[in-house]
């Protein structure tokens, strides 16, 4: 009678393992990431795509000369060192402990830095291109990181839109 309380026992304790194990093959190559922003590699690419001419000409007659900061909430922050021929930024915080770092040496620097939620975070650095920067970062949401360092052929006209929360990317451009 033992034995076969104890046959159920374990039987009852190890069907949930075998039920557990999901064969269901995926082939996607974002398939190791936890979050379902990477689910497809579509999906993954229109995170951080670069600006084309038409978005790059809006982007710089949109903002004016000048650094523009409006912010709306409580704690947020600008910290901007800013070195270019010709400077343009517009920073929007619309929220909380919203916190901006920039820290640029470039040709010209136009960029469009959107913060909409609570606790986000930008740090973006490039000490010393010879490049144009137009660069658009928006974060729409709670708890979101963007860091971005250095400036390249690649990330000199570059567009990073963020959504949800606790989303957190790291760009290092050499």
């Amino acid at each position: 009678m033992k034995t076969f309380i104890l046959s159920i026992l374990l039987l009852i304790l190890y069907c949930p393992a075998f039920y557990g194990q999901n064969n269901k093959e995926d082939n996607s190559q974002f398939s190791h990431y936890s979050s379902s922003l990477f689910n497809s590699k579509e999906t993954a690419m229109s995170v951080v795509s670069v600006l084309d001419k038409k978005e790059q000409n809006e982007l710089n007659s949109k903002i004016q000369p000048g650094v523009q900061i409006q912010q709306i909430g409580d704690l947020n922050k600008v910290k901007a060192n800013l070195q270019s021929n010709e400077t343009k930024v517009s920073v929007d915080q619309k929220g909380n402990v919203n916190e901006l770092l920039l820290d640029k040496k470039a040709k010209t620097i136009t960029q469009n830095m959107i913060q909409k939620g609570n606790n986000n975070k930008i740090s973006d650095f490039t000490l010393n291109t010879n490049y144009n920067v137009n660069m658009e970062m928006i974060q729409k949401g709670d708890n979101q990181n963007i860091q971005n360092i250095g400036t390249n052929s690649l990330s000199k006209n570059m567009k990073i839109t963020q959504t949800g929360n606790g989303a957190s990317i790291i760009l290092i451009n050499k």
